[in-house]
């Protein structure tokens, strides 16, 4: 017997982690979801529909292309996993070193637009970018340089988000600006607004918080860092304070951080102690 529809649009995207944008997508473009409709027209979706948007998820971590999940859904099959995400990888590769920033932003904004940020973030954006690091080739920087400076353009024009519980991010230590921009990517695809504070200072902290009240600060952890850095800013932080970045292993092990932590905002989100609510499982 299928389930009763119950769950309006951000309701569904709360619970799984993928943006109204993408499971509208998946809808009109793909045919991958059906739900029902209120009587002023707006989607409601069912445990049922929840159920299948976290096969939909399965097949794309396994290196499907949105594509072809409608006929797995149906028939599943074996599939030689990461295919998908590794020729997402080259088609931006090959636009990044041709310097075709129009055909860069536009697969940019095609990606963006049919996968979850998380797993866009992880599987294509991430490794793109140490694969530019990586060119042995003259021109290495400035395809490198043109990539970035075009990737943050494109993030920046995604982040419109208005509603949604408001999360300061900010960064300390040595972390490119492009990483706050994909933080803030990433707490979009969890349907949260953020605000960049840019590099933190201990004397700013009190301020933000009385000034913006937001509802979370993600602190983006840089190298050079140090113990006497950590005891410094310890009285400043606020209790809705995380931090995130792989960096955070090594002070965690140093005994310097003692806050809640995570490599990626999506694991300190889901976390059992998440300093603020942004998902609800």
């Amino acid at each position: 017997m299928a389930s009763d529809p119950q769950y309006p649009i951000r309701d569904v995207s709360r619970l799984t982690g993928i943006n109204p944008v993408t499971l509208r997508a998946w809808q009109r473009r793909y045919g991958l979801l059906k739900p029902a409709r209120t009587e002023k027209g707006h989607r409601l979706y069912s445990d049922d529909d929840i159920a299948l948007i976290r096969q939909i998820l399965h097949w794309l971590d396994q290196g499907v292309s949105i594509g072809q999940v409608k006929g797995l859904l149906a028939s599943p099959e074996p599939v030689i996993g990461g295919s998908n995400w590794e020729q997402a990888r080259t088609r931006l590769l090959d636009a990044a070193q041709a310097l075709n920033l129009g055909r860069l932003e536009t697969e940019l904004h095609e990606l963006a637009s049919l996968y979850p940020a998380e797993l866009l973030l992880r599987r294509v954006i991430e490794p793109w970018l140490a694969a530019l690091v990586r060119q042995a080739r003259p021109d290495r920087a400035l395809i490198e340089q043109s990539a970035r400076g075009l990737l943050t353009r494109v993030l920046y024009q995604i982040l419109t988000i208005q509603s949604g519980p408001r999360i300061a991010v900010g960064r300390v230590g040595q972390v490119n600006e492009l990483n706050v921009v994909m933080a803030q990517f990433e707490l979009q695809g969890l349907e949260c607004r953020s605000i960049n504070l840019g590099q933190l200072e201990p004397q700013q902290l009190p301020l933000m918080s009385g000034r913006l009240q937001p509802d979370g600060l993600v602190v983006l952890l840089g190298a050079g860092l140090n113990a006497a850095w950590f005891k410094e800013m310890a009285p400043y932080w606020p209790d809705n304070c995380c931090f995130v970045g792989e960096l955070g292993t090594l002070y965690q092990q140093q005994g310097w951080l003692d806050r809640p932590f995570a490599v990626s905002i999506n694991d300190i989100a889901r976390g059992p102690h998440a300093p603020f609510d942004m998902v609800q499982n």
